[in-house]
């Protein structure tokens, strides 16, 4: 996740200069001995790249979260989340549709300039990934002063125009790995990039969230 909120620019280059796909995902945290302690189901929408991703958090598998995590999300309505990366606009939208709002901010640091980011991908082996050949690559994203954004590694299947079909990143002695499936390459909708007409529009995500337990306890008390 981007210091926005939503898919880091870095992370969206990993697919192209301008992507365009549909696809499921599994990411999948674990910790330094190979212990998983996080899985989290996903989809994926890319268009000329502007990104959704979409994420019902009660399908969330974590040994850290907190019990009664998801009860509170659905009383507050924020239990499905979108986020909506325009790199095009400059903008972030994260949007909870079943409390009907939306968190409208701007990208900020190196989200907000991502053509000056650059992508280095260096191939180093082949392995098979759902039956797909791929070639394993080390990938490097680096801003125009050299600074590195973002290190992973990525299985490009050659049958499906290079997509990534898997990405591994480290940080913490934690690692990510993002498994896709259902690939297409056929363009999504362009509605699912606009901020949603009729929602509820907050600038800061801790503002939404206010709202949202105040009008839970509204609705409560009723």
């Amino acid at each position: 996740m981007g210091a926005s909120g939503g898919v880091d620019s870095a992370m969206i280059k990993l697919f192209g200069d301008s992507p365009t796909f549909t696809a499921t995902a599994t990411v999948q945290v674990v910790d330094s001995n190979h212990n998983e302690w996080l899985r989290m189901p996903s989809t994926f929408n890319a268009l000329n790249g502007k990104f959704r991703l979409d994420i019902d958090k009660s399908q969330i598998k974590s040994t850290k979260l907190p019990p009664g995590t998801v009860a509170l999300d659905k009383r507050f309505g924020t239990d499905k989340v979108s986020s909506v990366t325009r790199t095009d606009t400059h903008m972030i939208y994260i949007i909870y549709p079943n409390a009907q709002s939306y968190v409208n901010m701007p990208l900020m640091g190196q989200d907000a300039i991502p053509a000056n980011q650059k992508l280095t991908r260096t191939a180093f082996g082949h392995e098979k990934i759902n039956g797909h050949a791929c070639v394993k690559n080390h990938c490097v994203v680096k801003n125009a002063k050299g600074a590195v954004l973002l290190d992973a590694l990525t299985w490009n299947a050659a049958d499906l125009k290079d997509f990534p079909l898997r990405i591994e990143t480290k940080e913490n002695g934690n690692t990510t790995i993002m498994l896709f499936q259902q690939v297409s390459f056929a363009n999504p909708d362009a509605r699912l990039f606009e901020a949603p007409a009729g929602y509820q529009r907050f600038n800061d995500p801790n503002t939404l969230l206010e709202a949202m337990m105040k009008r839970a306890e509204a609705t409560q008390k009723k």
